[in-house]
């Protein structure tokens, strides 16, 4: 069995929901997420200026 990779992600998402799906995706595809999901701008930039991010995934 393979080892997951380890995936740091910030969601900008305002669903719920919608994060979950896309959380779930990743892990079934082989990665171990540990993430953020913030709805505004400013929690983005908050979450950016306080974490190192591998990947900023967003629906706008």
């Amino acid at each position: 069995m393979n080892k997951a990779q380890p995936l740091r992600c910030l969601f900008v998402e305002d669903s719920e929901d919608d994060a979950r799906l896309l959380l779930r995706r990743l892990r079934d595809g082989g990665f171990d997420v540990t993430f953020e999901r913030v709805e505004t701008a400013e929690g983005m930039r908050t979450a950016l200026a306080q974490k190192c991010w591998d990947v900023v995934l967003s629906d706008y």
